[in-house]
């Protein structure tokens, strides 16, 4: 059998499976509230699939069935700690080859050249098989690549350098790659620590509780402004009437809070604002004159000139 001109026949298949699992896999996801960088997916080129069974004569007996990267999708995450969620959600999901699976990062040694992420091949589970827009990717497999945005970096980089392993790099380099590698790693922790600090500063914002004996809840930055806003709906209401009513015009799905409370902060610290208690007490005093000011804005006035 002429493998590749079979493989022509059949990439559009893999092509269609590579698009459905990226659906898929997005709406697990989001489901469970795990946020993503990039999701994609492709199927094996055709120059690609050839050379990969001429490379390696004599391994194959069918390269079509025994070649299991013809489809593959690319998750990548924020965190480390997204990474085992989203390896539990692989598993519950797809029925996982665990023998020709592997998590590269842990076959490295501590003080080998590398840093890797998790490979499954994965075919669909029972469950989606019997689905009718399932029912042709039955017998096919898929790889699913799974990494961080600072493992997906370092691979970007290191495979620019052309380095596939260790025993490529020239001795003058490997040190300096090691350490890169290492702050690569520690960089990923780090942020893991950063993430859970932020989650540690909400609470402290929600309960209005010190952290190591700051009032953090008072300093003036987007979390706190927005925590303020979301207490202070109905002076929040108030200013978007003002707007209303002089002219400007929103439509609700597009309001993106967060690129005004942002300049807000932006502008309070210009004023020499720098708690909430001064923002309250500013914007509680504005109340009065806000009105006509936001509809000498809409205007294009200064309000000096009127």
């Amino acid at each position: 059998m002429n493998y590749v001109e079979k493989y022509k026949e059949l990439k559009p298949i893999y092509e269609g499976f590579s698009l459905s699992l990226i659906i898929l896999l997005k709406s697990i996801l989001d489901a469970n509230d795990i946020k993503y960088h990039l999701i994609e997916g492709r199927s094996k080129e055709i120059e690609s699939f050839k050379n990969k069974i001429e490379s390696k004569k004599g391994k194959y007996g069918n390269p079509l069935k025994e070649v299991m990267d013809l489809c593959g999708v690319r998750i990548i995450v924020y965190y480390r700690t997204d990474i085992d969620k989203t390896d539990s959600l692989v598993r519950e999901n797809f029925h996982v080859d665990l023998n020709n699976s592997v998590d590269k990062s842990t076959i490295l040694k501590s003080n080998e050249f590398g840093y890797l992420s998790n490979h499954y091949i994965v075919k669909i589970n029972s469950i989606r098989s019997h689905l009718p827009e399932w029912i042709k990717f039955n017998d096919l497999f898929a790889e699913i690549q799974l990494r961080t945005v600072l493992q997906h970096s370092w691979v970007a980089i290191s495979h620019e350098l052309e380095y596939k392993s260790k025993f490529d790099v020239p001795d003058l380099l490997k040190r300096k790659l090691f350490r890169l590698a290492g702050l690569f790693e520690l960089a990923d922790e780090q942020f893991v620590q950063v993430k859970q600090k932020q989650f540690e500063l909400s609470q402290a914002i929600e309960n209005k509780t010190d952290i190591e004996n700051i009032p953090v809840y008072n300093e003036l930055n987007l979390d706190t402004v927005k925590h303020y806003f979301n207490e202070n709906e109905l002076l929040l209401k108030e200013y978007w009437e003002f707007a209303n009513k002089a002219g400007f015009d929103y439509a609700e799905d597009d309001k993106n809070l967060n690129v005004y409370f942002s300049l807000i902060v932006n502008i309070a610290k210009q004023l020499g604002l720098n708690t909430i208690e001064d923002l309250n007490q500013n914007l509680e005093k504005s109340k009065e004159f806000a009105n006509e000011y936001i509809e000498l804005q809409f205007l294009g006035q200064d309000p000096d000139d009127s």
